[in-house]
């Protein structure tokens, strides 16, 4: 018999299911089957039917298609375990039908689709036939029918046809006629079929099954649980829009038939209306439980002219107009609705002490969108902000470490093994810890890399077989054999078998570098073996392995693992029982791979916090509180995708599944799911210009079937709250504004003048103890004060980070590199080693540019060096000349420092760039340590350039100019001084303040270059770029330049 049972609550439909369960029909160990829409309908009813019965046991959830192949293996013979005409099988077999060229070639449109060589078109076209097949099989079983008669011209028919004569053609319609046959021929049959199952809040069956759940009903209990929403008979309402509609077709005559009912259920219900209509022609004992939910509030108001199917907006009752029920928050973008979120789910709690983390669900269309949002804002909120929460499903899954890290590894094979790709791997901790390396250790192995110059490749083997004749330096092999070589040899100068031998560090870098070469080897072999094609079962063992050879999970976190495996292990089903045997590239595998993981990061909908959930799969489920966030016109009600394949698009009928009008309908149930508050919000307004961004229609109706579009907001009892751009607005911490915050954080941001000129020193800091001062401490000082003021006092770094590693290999030298290899080729020249032994030791050292660019770089770079050997070789007759240690007493500091370069009473230094501002500065800083020594006096200093070189003569008093330098640096270590060496020296040269402001903020066409945009400089002078130099700066930039330029004597 079948049973019909109607009630507008979800709660009321579970009760009566609860009383039909408590009441036997055969052997107690018999499970009681039960077909749900998805897991959050059977999680919400598990938790129902405990609290009824006190446990909830021995139930089978089923989807309404497992349902269906259930009772076929009970009651008919040979019927496989898994369905082949299920979505994800049927593409594997049409797969392998459209591997068959002389069937394409029979075919234009497949002819014509397939003609391109990648393999992944015909994989996709696979993929898209099995859904529509599905469909076909569920709405439209006469096409079905008409295609297996006779091999249709049109391709879709004849695949079809080719399809069940090639492979297994029992199909759920075939199933039905034999169970139907069977069923009246066989008395015994019957009793294999369950005793009772029930359907609960199926919203969208076929007619097709509905037939076959009654046509079961004359043999077993069939109990059909409908959520109705309206107590009146709705299925024949029209909305405004398909009035007008029907006016303009039919003619005006037809205007006093069409009934509305009640606005926002003909608008939003035309998926409820259609599926109402169907269940109406079935015969069935009915029973009805409708409850009109009170008119005390505005969203009591809403649900209660729904379920009386009124027409007009009645309104709440008098004197409650101001209820916070239905509220609409419009901000600036995801982030900020979450944040908002936040505060005002933090309100509802405190307001409300029966409300607890439990009561609330949070529906988003585009959840993925969100949850990087939903994952800062309440994952960082802590204390009394903490709120428990949950993602519910696997619609994050681009959150997903393990499935991103899958997918990482599989896209090896399609790159050149490039720096920035290979090294991201180590982002995740379990292929870390199958290597045995340390979070810690993955910057130590990201400059190991930028020091060995390693960007792609992984050996000269790899490099020939792409064509291209590039020295292996900077492949992967190339690399870590010169770190591997420079453990047993030390580094070196001279090439050993082409590798030039490079010390990582300190001995205790052998383990990692031996457990990272072990994981570069492991990536480079993958790359390898995923060349190879294979059959899907050898894939999904290959994949296993790789599973196995790079990741490690503890007990805790295996749980991801295990999904991935049972992933894998479905993929396998799926293609066993589709005979799939043919030879499959990697793009299939992995498409077929990413697709089968959809469900990998599914959580929990019954967890005891605030559940995060699509709202298409907590659409309907009872809550306190519903909120419905992400409501943004763009994206809600989401639009239908047709393509040319799909024939149900080109000629609809009614019953049919339409995203848009499930979507609408979605967001009703939600609306009619909401006991005690709906909360809406939506990106109103453009971030970038405050423009306006309407939300999705499906609000605008709601609003407006309860007018509270009007003029007079007030009178309605609406709430449509605007929030500010930022969640340090001021509104939020003014007493007299609707709006708060609980982030007491961003208090101060809202309260400080946007204009408030106050210094970053209001004051100076404690002066430093004086102590020893280093030579090299005391020039950087010099080369930027601000910068060794905010880094050694209040530890400040604004160094902006190395960024990406770098893909490709240096087109040109950077200013580290030339210095470096410039220093050795000095060094070579003078120790009397050749040219062609540089040019070998810039090729392999992994800092030069391939190819012809680099061997222009390393000849400039030697005869840049000449010309400073030249100037220097006369002078350094003692060798390498002695280091000297010295320590000298100057202004209660000691200032100490290690000399280079001495040679017969004087000091020579060189440098690889054209003397500047720092180069000069720092000579200065040696020149007058030098002198301030006792036996050393009157020392001059030798600068040597590759262009020039300068004398700095030793008549001077050198420790009373050392002594202000040191001055300085004691003044500018309690505040900002304001001395910078480039707009110094172009005072110095032209002795005029309007060039020094050049130099300080640039021209208008190179502005970039200027002075002032040096970071530290910036934030020190934060108020006073525009006036830097009008205070000390003349005095300092004497103080500093003057001795310095009066010591200095050109040489040619």
């Amino acid at each position: 018999m079948l049973f019909l049972y109607h009630a507008n609550r979800l709660e009321d439909l579970a009760d009566q299911l609860a009383n039909n369960l408590n009441r036997p029909t055969g052997s107690i160990l018999s499970p009681e089957i039960i077909a749900v829409p998805g897991s959050a309908m059977s999680e919400w009813l598990t938790l129902r039917l405990a609290q009824a019965f006190g446990i909830s046991a021995n139930v089978q959830w089923l989807l309404p298609a497992q349902l269906l192949w259930k009772i076929f293996r009970a009651t008919l013979s040979n019927v496989p375990e898994t369905n082949a005409f299920s979505s994800e099988v049927l593409s594997w077999r049409v797969f392998k039908v459209l591997q068959d060229s002389a069937f394409v070639e029979s075919h234009k449109p497949l002819r014509r689709y397939l003609q391109s060589t990648d393999p992944l078109r015909a994989w996709q076209l696979s993929r898209q036939m099995g859904r529509l097949y599905e469909q076909y099989l569920v709405f439209r079983p006469d096409w079905i029918s008409t295609w297996e008669e006779s091999a249709s011209g049109e391709w879709q028919g004849a695949l079809w046809n080719r399809l069940v004569k090639t492979g297994d053609s029992r199909h759920w319609l075939q199933l039905r006629g034999e169970l139907y046959e069977k069923l009246e021929g066989d008395i015994h049959t019957s009793e294999q079929l369950p005793r009772r199952f029930s359907l609960f809040a199926l919203s969208g069956l076929s007619p097709a099954f509905l037939d076959w759940a009654a046509q079961l009903a004359r043999h077993t209990e069939v109990h059909v649980y409908h959520l109705n929403f309206s107590a009146g008979f709705w299925a024949d309402i029209v909305s405004d829009r398909e009035r007008a509609r029907l006016i303009a077709s039919e003619g005006e005559a037809i205007e006093p038939f069409l009934d509305t009912g009640n606005r926002l259920l003909a608008a939003m219900g035309r998926v409820g209306r259609q599926y109402l209509s169907q269940l109406m022609t079935l015969q069935a004992v009915e029973r009805e439980t409708y409850l009109t939910p009170e008119r005390t509030t505005m969203l009591g108001c809403i649900q209660a002219d729904i379920v009386e199917l009124n027409e007009d907006w009645q309104g709440p009752e008098p004197g409650l107009l101001s209820d916070r029920s239905v509220e609409v928050h419009v901000c600036h973008s995801p982030m900020r609705e979450i944040e908002v979120l936040h505060d005002q789910l933090l309100d509802a709690f405190e307001q409300d002490p029966h409300l607890y983390p439990a009561d609330v669900r949070v529906l988003i269309p585009k959840l993925a969108d969100y949850a990087p949002a939903i994952s800062a804002i309440f994952g960082s909120a802590a204390g009394n902000r903490s709120i428990p929460w949950t993602l519910a499903e696997g619609g994050v899954l681009k959150e997903n470490a393990l499935i991103r890290a899958v997918d990482g590894l599989m896209a090896i094979a399609d790159t050149r093994l490039d720096a920035r790709r290979v090294h991201a791997l180590l982002d995740f901790p379990f292929i870390r810890s199958r290597f045995a390396i340390d979070e810690a250790d993955v910057d130590q192995i990201e400059t190991w890399i930028r020091k060995l110059g390693i960007v792609w490749g992984a050996d000269k083997a790899s490099l020939d077989a792409l064509g291209m004749a590039l020295d292996p330096t900077h492949t992967w092999r190339g690399g870590t054999d010169r770190m591997l070589l420079g453990f047993g040899l030390g580094e070196g100068t001279e090439t050993v078998d082409g590798i030039l031998p490079l010390a990582p560090g300190d001995s205790s870098s052998a383990e990692l570098l031996g457990h990272w070469r072990t994981f570069i080897e492991a990536v480079i072999a993958l790359q390898g073996r995923m060349s190879v094609d294979r059959s899907l079962s050898q894939w999904i063992v290959f994949l296993n392995d790789v599973i196995d050879e790079f990741f490690l999970f503890s007990a805790q976190e295996s749980d991801a693992l295990i999904r991935l495996r049972h992933a894998l292990a479905s993929l396998a089903r799926d293609g066993q029982t589709a005979n799939s045997d043919e030879v499959l590239p990697l793009v299939v595998i992995k498409d077929a791979l990413r697709r089968k993981t959809t469900d990998l990061a599914g959580g929990r909908f019954m967890s005891g916090g605030v559940t995060f959930s699509s709202l298409a799969s907590g659409r309907c489920l009872p809550a306190k509180l519903v909120c419905l966030v992400g409501m943004n016109a763009s994206d809600f009600p989401g639009r239908e995708n047709h393509h040319g394949l799909d024939q149900m698009a080109a000629r609809p009928r009614p019953g049919d599944r339409n995203r848009r009008d499930d979507d609408r309908f979605a967001f009703l149930e939600a609306v009619m799911s909401a006991r005690e508050r709906l909360y809406v919000s939506y990106s109103g307004a453009n971030s970038r210009d405050d423009s306006v961004q309407p939300p999705s229609n499906v609000v605008d109706e709601l609003l407006k079937a309860t007018s509270v579009l009007k003029a007079d907001q007030a009178s309605t009892g609406a709430r449509i709250i605007q929030h500010p751009l930022q969640p340090f607005s001021r509104r939020y911490f003014d007493p007299a504004s609707d709006l708060f915050s609980y982030a007491d954080e961003m208090a101060p941001g809202s309260t400080q003048d946007l204009c408030d000129r106050t210094p970053l020193f209001a004051q100076t800091l404690s002066p430093l103890e004086p102590g020893e001062l280093s030579i090299d401490r005391l020039f950087d000082f010099l080369a930027n004060p601000a910068r060794a003021l905010l880094r050694d006092r209040l530890n400040v770094r604004l160094e902006t980070s190395a960024g990406f590693l770098p893909i490709r290999e240096p087109m040109h030298l950077n200013y580290r590199s030339k210095r470096a290899l410039f220093r050795r080729a000095v060094i070579g020249q003078l120790e009397g080693s050749e040219k062609v032994d540089f040019l070998d030791y810039a090729k392999h050292s992994g800092l030069m540019p391939a190819g012809p660019a680099g061997e222009v770089a390393g000849e400039t770079i030697w005869a840049s060096a000449t010309s400073v050997c030249l100037r220097l070789k006369p002078l350094m007759k003692e060798g390498r000349g002695q280091t000297l240690s010295l320590k000298s007493p100057i202004a209660q500091w000691q200032v100490i420092g290690e000399l280079d370069g001495i040679f017969e009473g004087q000091q020579i230094l060189w440098f690889a760039d054209r003397l500047n501002p720092w180069t000069m500065l720092d000579a200065w800083c040696r020149h007058l340590l030098l002198n301030t020594d006792p036996d050393r006096q009157a020392a001059p200093t030798l600068v040597i350039s590759p262009d020039e070189t300068v004398t700095l003569s030793s008549t001077i008093d050198a420790p009373t100019e050392l002594g202000r330098l040191v001055d300085l640096y004691s003044q500018g270590m309690v505040r900002p001084l304001a001395f910078f060496p480039r707009s110094a020296f172009k005072w110095a040269e032209k002795r005029d303040l309007k060039a020094a402001y050049g130099e300080w903020l640039g021209s208008e066409f190179a502005r970039a270059r200027a002075e002032s945009t040096d970071p530290y400089f910036s934030l020190a002078f934060r108020h006073e770029i525009e006036t830097a130099l009008d205070g000390e700066f003349p005095l300092l930039a004497r103080l500093v330049t003057e001795p310095l330029l009066a010591a200095m004597e050109m040489r040619a």
